[in-house]
């Protein structure tokens, strides 16, 4: 892992456990088809996204919007995720009003997760050279992909970029679980209709062991935790089978 310039964003390049949150028949259809769907920027529900800068320098504001801004916005998809499951706002928002999925996965090492800050102000001066017609390095770049107003610090973001990536017929972009990603928990929201089993169904020939259980409102603080009264399925990968 490394820090980059400005202190601000983190990149990891070590396996870890990521979670991403849906409806319950988008999961179905992530799990079927074994990819995400990738969001571009300006699909995002924050407003401020790639304008966490604060620019004095008029030229390098037009050299902005009209190259790196418009630029970014285009060709550039990414997948959001959290490093928890437990918040209850989260599932409010991105799982369906706790009626949708939460999937847990590891990333590979040679999967790039990037971290994303969270600052009460708008990041002064790191573009202002590009009025002197100076390209921005990759650690400002990085910067300005990562970095959000302190407000949205709950969802504890990690993001994975594509960077021009085809589009399908659709017009949307993917990315396919391997050879990077590889599902191990399958999380049913606190509201969610749709059973244990009928997730299991959908985890063919998994490469490790995949958790499905359902979650709940704890009794006793403001998370969201695992409903003991639900049994778990473990589905495992079948060489697992043959060697029980």
């Amino acid at each position: 892992m490394r820090f980059l310039k400005h202190g601000i964003c983190l990149r990891l390049t070590e396996s870890m456990r990521l979670y991403y949150l849906t409806a319950c028949t988008w999961a179905e259809k992530i799990l079927r088809d074994q990819r995400f769907k990738l969001s571009t920027f300006d699909e995002a529900n924050d407003p401020f996204e790639l304008l966490a800068i604060s620019m004095k320098n008029r030229h390098a504001r037009q050299i902005y919007k009209d190259v790196l801004y418009r630029h970014w916005k285009t060709h550039l998809a990414m997948l959001c995720t959290s490093t928890t499951w437990h918040s209850p706002v989260m599932w409010a928002h991105y799982g369906d009003k706790h009626r949708g999925v939460c999937i847990g996965f590891d990333t590979a090492e040679h999967v790039h997760v990037s971290q994303v800050t969270y600052r009460p102000d708008r990041l002064p001066g790191l573009l202002d050279s590009l009025g002197q017609r100076q390209l921005p390095t990759e650690e400002q770049i990085m910067t300005v992909l990562t970095t959000k107003f302190q407000d949205w610090e709950y969802e504890r973001e990690w993001r994975i970029f594509a960077g021009g990536r085809e589009r399908e017929a659709d017009g949307k972009a993917y990315l396919d679980f391997q050879p990077g990603l590889t599902v191990r928990e399958i999380i049913l929201g606190a509201r969610c209709d749709a059973s244990t089993r009928d997730f299991a169904d959908l985890v063919v020939d998994p490469a490790e062991p995949v958790e499905i259980f359902k979650a709940r409102a704890a009794f006793d603080s403001f998370e969201i935790v695992r409903q003991n009264q639900v049994k778990p399925i473990v589905v495992k990968p079948a060489k697992q089978f043959r060697h029980a």
